[in-house]
C-alpha cells in the first residue's frame, strides 16, 4: 500500500485550474489583492466580547501577530474595490479615498500588556488600488 500524505502536485494542478477557470470567466486576478483581503477585509465583523478582544483573536487567527498595527475594514470586498472605481476619488499615485466612511476597528499592539488594542470607529480610507483593485490599505481619515 502506497502511503499517503500531502500532495504539492494535485494541490498545485487544482490552484492553477482555478485560475484559468477565473480567467474564462472574465474576473480580475491579483495576488496584492488577497493579501489585502486577508489582513483587512472582516465583513460581516467577527463577534467578539470587546475590540480589545476582538483585536487580539483576528491578529492570531490571521497570523498577523507580528506587525505593530493594522486595521480591519467591515465592509464587503466588493464595496471597498468600489473605492478603486466609482466610489473613489483619486489622491495620489496609484491611491483613492473614499467618498463615503467605513467601519473599521484599528488593532495596535500595547508592548506593557503584551496584546492588541482595538479601536472601532466609522471612517473615511484611503487605499492603493492597482487594476482597480485594492492592493495596499494607506490609512483613514
Amino acid at each position: 500500500m502506497a502511503p499517503s500524505g500531502p500532495r504539492p502536485v494535485l494541490l498545485l494542478t487544482l490552484a492553477l485550474l482555478a485560475a484559468c477557470v477565473a480567467l474564462t470567466l472574465g474576473q480580475r486576478w491579483n495576488p496584492l489583492n488577497d493579501i489585502f483581503r486577508k489582513e483587512h477585509v472582516d465583513f460581516p465583523k467577527t463577534v467578539a466580547t470587546n475590540n480589545n478582544a476582538y483585536c487580539n483573536r483576528m491578529m492570531w487567527d490571521r497570523v498577523m501577530y507580528w506587525k505593530y498595527a493594522n486595521t480591519f475594514i467591515h465592509a464587503t470586498a466588493e464595496n471597498i474595490s468600489k473605492v478603486c472605481t466609482t466610489d473613489g476619488v483619486a489622491s495620489g499615485p496609484y491611491q483613492y479615498k473614499s467618498t463615503s466612511p467605513f467601519n473599521i476597528t484599528t488593532c495596535t499592539f500595547n508592548p506593557w500588556s503584551i496584546s492588541y488594542t482595538g479601536i472601532s470607529a466609522e471612517q473615511k480610507i484611503i487605499i492603493s488600488c492597482w487594476r482597480e483593485l485594492p492592493v495596499f490599505y494607506v490609512k483613514s481619515i
